[in-house]
């Protein structure tokens, strides 16, 4: 049976086109940094952090990070959007190994290429690298926000790990995961971007808020385009989390409001060899039919809403920056990959 979910109206003050254009104006100083601020005296470990570095991606943090700065009055120093990404990279190459991946963003995982050994090693670099650019800045708010974030991280990934398999996972279970896997990362550019300008508390405190909000709805998404996006769009393989065990929102909305054949028949397929290409789509057949897709799509628009609603106290800043920052909570709603 397929239960609606409430899907609030989202404020669009930037259509999807004038949103992809903002970003990209900050993602451009970003990509700088991370070339700029790559440098070791092993050359071995740029050329590997370079593989994940500019194989693609959004820079959707460090544009957070110079986007609130901005938003707050403050002209932030691209250099320090660069520890967003360094440690997003570094939790890429980190899990491509748990998960024993074999592509990333379209192309052989750098596992794949280097060997476990050497990017479990690279990405421990880009974590320190984060930290040491982190410690340049004065504010002490600033290096605890980011302890505090890579502490959470540390622990999603164990929550991820302890979850595999846990064809009894519940919404909040799944929730614990996310939010300290993906949305602290968000929440913390915002937060850190804030920090930046100089903001009191209560503001950097919104910024926080903004950041999780956008985080959780923009994990629900990717976890809803894996039962229907396709690899050309996506870059990995679709199908990938039920195939390594991970339960998702689509999976538990569709476990837990299926009539009971259905409800048995996707719990007895998901505990058969996933990796077996028609047990793999017999399951996803099931999750799309009993709603699981549609009602995730509805639960990340709930928390785009609720990213744009934290900003509501921030009315008096009003400005292109804030406008951008409403246009991304709705962006990510509508994106493909």
């Amino acid at each position: 049976m397929k239960t609606a979910v409430p899907t609030p109206e989202l404020l669009t003050p930037l259509d999807n086109d004038q949103v992809k254009a903002g970003v990209l104006a900050l993602a451009q100083p970003a990509d700088r940094a991370l070339r700029d601020n790559l440098s070791s005296h092993v050359p071995f470990i740029e050329k590997v952090s370079g593989y994940i570095l500019f194989s693609g991606g959004k820079r959707l943090r460090p544009v957070l990070f110079l986007l609130a700065a901005q938003a707050l009055g403050a002209k932030a120093d691209p250099r320090y959007s660069a520890i967003f990404e360094y440690l997003h990279a570094a939790t890429l190459l980190h899990d491509d190994v748990v998960d024993q991946a074999g592509l990333r963003r379209g192309r052989p995982a750098a596992r794949v290429e280097f060997g476990n050994d050497a990017v479990i090693l690279v990405g421990d670099f880009l974590f320190s690298k984060s930290y040491s650019l982190a410690a340049e800045v004065p504010d002490h708010r600033f290096v605890r926000a980011l302890t505090d974030c890579t502490t959470i991280m540390a622990e999603g990934q164990v929550l991820e790990l302890l979850a595999t398999d846990r064809l009894d996972l519940d919404y909040a279970g799944y929730i614990d995961v996310i939010r300290a896997k993906t949305a602290v990362l968000l929440a913390a550019a915002c937060q850190m971007g804030a920090i930046y300008a100089g903001a009191e508390q209560a503001v950097v405190d919104v910024f926080y808020r903004y950041g999780l909000e956008l985080g959780l709805a923009f994990q629900m998404v990717d976890d809803a385009l894996d039962y229907v996006g396709s690899e050309h769009e996506f870059g990995k393989p679709v199908g990938h989390d039920l195939r390594e065990g991970k339960i998702t929102l689509p999976f538990i909305h569709a476990r837990d409001h299926a009539p009971e054949p259905a409800r048995a028949r996707l719990l007895e397929l998901a505990g058969l060899g996933r990796r077996q290409p028609e047990v793999l789509e017999e399951a996803k057949a099931i999750v799309r039919d009993q709603g699981g897709v549609e009602a995730t799509f509805a639960r990340a628009r709930a928390h785009a809403a609720a990213a744009q609603q934290a900003l509501a106290g921030l009315a008096d800043r009003a400005g292109a920056d804030l406008d951008l920052m409403l246009g991304l909570a709705a962006y990510v709603i509508t994106r493909r990959s």
